[in-house]
């Protein structure tokens, strides 16, 4: 009997331990489940965020909604699972998701690689209603992600159409303006190439790079004729030498001496009377300024009289005089980066004459402005982390303005 009654209990205690491993394992995949569920029901866009700890949660057959709550970190829901059994249902783990990619996209410093218009995701284009929810995206050969839209209302999808800068470029966006940043921060093309294909996965010829150049830069320049700088009244203006096609030519560039804000940056063969005045020229069209300063050659007394009436002339000015040149020839140290590594431009109109001018004034950081662009010291924002794709974006609805009228 005795070992009768052992043997019964050990085979009790195996009863019992394994009814308590098959709950386990149950329960366990009950939670997979869930955590599934609560993924696909995400994906399909059935969570709308009510407030920062608040959720509204439509059931997966799409019949009722059910609403979720977040007390610290407890979730609790309304339906029938999450009320009889107290563990995490489908629709808690669906705002769990939202909740957490939120978080994580508002950690990170964002920026949409294309132009969104917000008319396009606050209302249905077809039935006007505002109960609309993300539906997944679309992407295109080029790697550009689109992201689509659904109504809750009338079930209409529709996507939210790229900038039309890139629509007809191959490659992804991200790609040209990284080629962009790299080419005015001195980098040769070839490099560019070599880094596109090794951190953008991007698989162009360096040909493909210059042309992305040549197109930005003169629709960036374009715009930029548009735009009436604040300037302060003292202008500078110097020459450099410059090598194109394999002869030296003249540079001649204008800045506002309190915001750096460069007005004209002009390449001619000589360095006259005639050159002086032709840049001079370029740059009245930004007004008349009080003071114009300027080394001692020869050429600018006689350019100044022609183009300017009122303006004050101080030539023969030097590093230890009261007045000083000194901000424009910093300039030129900038170009020199850029033209040293090119050892020569082809043709006097290149665009990176223009491109320089532009990643200088609208693009690059001034340590003197206290962080700021030229631009923006002239009163010409240019906002968002992503400068080149603001001004990209502000040039292309500019074109399409004037393409209407």
């Amino acid at each position: 009997m005795p070992l009768y009654n052992t043997i019964f209990t050990v085979v009790r205690f195996i009863s019992v331990i394994r009814v308590l491993c098959n709950t386990v394992i149950e329960m366990s995949s009950m939670k997979t489940t869930r955590e599934e569920r609560g993924l696909t029901i995400y994906e399909l866009g059935y969570v709308r965020r009510l407030s920062e700890n608040e959720y509204e949660v439509r059931s997966q057959s799409g019949n009722g909604t059910y609403h979720v709550t977040r007390i610290g970190a407890d979730w609790s829901c309304d339906c029938l699972d999450h009320k009889l059994r107290g563990f995490m249902c489908k629709h808690c783990f669906a705002a769990v998701y939202s909740a957490t990619l939120r978080q994580r996209a508002s950690s990170q410093n964002f920026t949409p690689e294309t132009d969104i218009d917000v008319s396009l995701t606050t209302k249905c284009l077809v039935c006007g209603s505002t109960h609309i929810n993300r539906w997944g995206f679309r992407y295109r050969k080029n790697g550009m992600r689109i992201q689509r839209y659904k109504c809750q209302s009338c079930r209409h999808r529709w996507d939210v159409k790229p900038n039309p800068a890139f629509e007809s470029m191959r490659a992804n966006p991200k790609a040209i303006m990284v080629a962009l940043d790299l080419y005015f921060k001195g980098i040769s093309l070839r490099k560019i190439q070599d880094h596109l294909k090794q951190f953008e996965r991007t698989h162009v010829s360096y040909v493909a790079v210059y042309k992305w150049i040549r197109r930005y830069v003169a629709l960036m320049a374009q715009y930029a004729k548009t735009l009436r700088p604040q300037l302060s009244g003292v202008w500078h203006v110097d020459e450099m030498k410059v090598n194109v096609h394999g002869k030296w030519h003249w540079l001649w560039n204008i800045m506002d001496s309190d915001t750096r804000y460069i007005l004209a940056s002009h390449v001619a063969q000589g360095r006259g009377a005639t050159e002086a005045q032709e840049a001079l020229h370029i740059a009245k069209t930004n007004g008349e300024p009080t003071f114009l300063i300027s080394d001692g050659l020869a050429s600018y007394p006689t350019a100044v009289s022609r183009e300017f009436r009122n303006t004050v002339h101080l030539s023969r000015v030097g590093i230890q005089g009261e007045v000083s040149n000194n901000r424009i020839e910093r300039f030129h140290g900038t170009v020199r980066e850029r033209t040293k590594v090119m050892r020569a431009m082809k043709k006097p109109d290149s665009p990176v004459i223009e491109g320089q001018r532009i990643y200088y004034n609208h693009i690059r950081p001034h340590q003197a402005l206290n962080g700021k662009t030229p631009a923006e010291a002239c009163g010409i924002p240019n906002k968002g982390t992503n400068k080149w794709l603001t001004l990209i974006q502000k040039a292309s609805r500019g074109q399409q303005k004037v393409q209407t009228i």
